[in-house]
């Protein structure tokens, strides 16, 4: 925050791909393609899910065109084409049941699809055509354009606190960094972005260089390499590489942002960047230690029995060791967000300003227990044995399997979901505890916290004075011993800055 080839020759070779919206196959194409194809075959399936994953993430947005990686792929993935309107598109689309996500990140834009095999002809044909001939019309423009606008001003800004904490810790923890905005741009950066940007933008990161393609399922003998040379009359792009980031950004001290906007509730998130990701052997046993900690929508976490389950602080509290896309809405960890660099982060979803303080002692203790003593064997074992079953819920559909396949190549690693099997497997107690001791400390971290009197919250961090919490029920002595040692917990905040909701993802 304050901290801070050509395509048209392209496009006429691919319209020998299909006539009409029927034919599966492209016919005159090149001879070998420099795109990455990853399959996963299910020959009893009758569904196929199909991903394309472009490295054209909003990392790659030009300083002071935020937003222009996400908008360009929603002029792919929800606009017309050269064909035929989008009204038409989605018209052609609803028979088959089908419809195609448009999935913007930070280092790679995606675009997901299940279809039923009897229709795949069909739905190939609009494939190929909303990738390979996009329209780039102006009002397709304005529309998108406005849809982020909104999302940034009428939905992280105003309608949801949790959403807004849930985006702001990353641009905290990542100032500076190509990761340090939002997906969705900036407010001043997407109204800088021209039609012609998003044109250049296409033309620069659609190629076959940066693309993956994954097809998974019941589909014929020979589809995934046809739909491959088929979309192999985008430019070649040279080099398949993907772009260097910096160095992973270094937290110092205990910062607080205090978002300043009009609530009834006070939310926070804490986090730092970590310079281990999924590729990494540290990264395993870290992933008990969250999970021990407090898993998103679980209930055994340690921060959810200590803040919800005994003292009803609020709906919620868990820890994350990745990026998780739409953690409202979502059970487990979704395929198709990969992101070299991550970031340790826990959320406590809101509280009534009253238990603000003590709300966050309560969870800065837990990172603190966890630092100082970690797991026992008891845990441990629990927690392992947990997350050794639970793998096989984050791919429970074909388009999930297609998803950690693909995110597991482009890290460079063997299948994620077995790799996960074999390594907590091979787990100790010690090794646990050693890379909780080397990783989580609680003593440097960015904090966001949505709050409707900053100031006042303000002046209760500087003073960090003993803060009681008092109950409306009767509650067992334990936890109020318990709540002696939280409630003078020092926060020692390092530095703290009110932020007006105005401001926030404004450029």
């Amino acid at each position: 925050m304050n901290r801070r080839k050509t395509v048209a020759a392209a496009l006429a070779l691919a319209l020998a791909a299909f006539s009409g919206t029927g034919a599966a196959f492209a016919q005159d194409v090149p001879a070998a393609s420099g795109i990455d194809l990853v399959t996963v075959p299910s020959p009893d399936s009758p569904l196929v899910s199909i991903r394309l994953m472009f490295n054209a993430g909003s990392m790659y947005d030009p300083k002071g065109k935020e937003g222009l990686a996400a908008l360009t792929a929603l002029m792919v993935g929800q606009a017309s084409t050269q064909r035929r309107t989008y009204g038409d598109l989605t018209e052609a689309l609803y028979p088959m049941a089908a419809n195609v996500a448009v999935l913007p990140d930070r280092e790679v834009a995606s675009f997901a699809t299940t279809v039923h095999r009897e229709t795949l002809a069909s739905f190939t044909g609009l494939l190929q055509e909303m990738i390979l001939q996009p329209a780039f019309s102006e009002n397709d423009f304005n529309r998108n354009k406005q849809q982020l606008q909104a999302a940034l001003t009428q939905g992280l800004r105003s309608a949801s606190d949790e959403l807004l904490g849930l985006e702001a810790i990353q641009d905290e923890i990542f100032q500076g960094h190509p990761y340090g905005h939002p997906t969705a741009g900036t407010v001043q950066g997407l109204q800088s972005i021209t039609l012609d940007d998003v044109k250049r933008f296409y033309q620069e990161r659609y190629t076959q260089a940066n693309l993956m393609l994954g097809v998974a399922g019941g589909y014929p003998q020979g589809y995934p390499e046809s739909l491959q040379k088929a979309l192999s009359v985008l430019p070649r792009g040279g080099e398949r590489k993907l772009a260097d980031l910096p160095p992973v950004p270094k937290t110092q001290g205990r910062n607080f942002n205090l978002i300043d906007k009009k609530t009834s509730s006070v939310g926070m998130n804490v986090g730092f960047a970590l310079p281990i990701n999924r590729t990494h052997p540290d990264f395993y046993p870290l992933l008990v230690a969250n999970s021990y900690l407090g898993e998103h929508r679980t209930f055994y976490g340690r921060l959810m029995q200590q803040l919800r389950g005994k003292r009803g602080l609020n709906y919620g509290d868990y820890s994350y060791l990745e990026f998780w896309a739409s953690p409202p809405f979502t059970d487990n960890p979704a395929p198709g967000v990969p992101r070299r660099q991550q970031y340790f982060s826990f959320w406590i979803r809101p509280v009534v300003p009253a238990d603000a303080q003590f709300a966050l002692r309560a969870a800065l203790n837990e990172l603190q227990l966890l630092h100082d003593k970690g797991l026992s064997q008891q845990d441990f074992e629990l927690t392992r044995n947990y997350l050794v079953n639970r793998k096989s819920a984050w791919v429970q559909t074909l388009s999930d399997r297609l998803g950690y396949t693909m995110d597991s190549r482009y890290y460079g690693m063997p299948y994620y979901i077995d790799e996960l099997d074999k390594r907590l497997k091979a787990l100790t107690l010690d090794d646990v505890n050693k890379a909780v001791k080397k990783y989580l400390s609680p003593d440097n971290f960015e904090a966001v916290v949505v709050t409707g009197d900053a100031q006042r919250l303000k002046d209760i961090l500087q003073k960090d004075e003993p803060s009681p919490k008092t109950y409306i029920s009767e509650v067992d002595k334990d936890i109020l011993e318990v709540d002696k040692t939280i409630q003078s917990l020092k926060v020692k905040p390092t530095a703290i800055d009110i932020v007006p909701i105005q401001q926030v993802f404004e450029k």
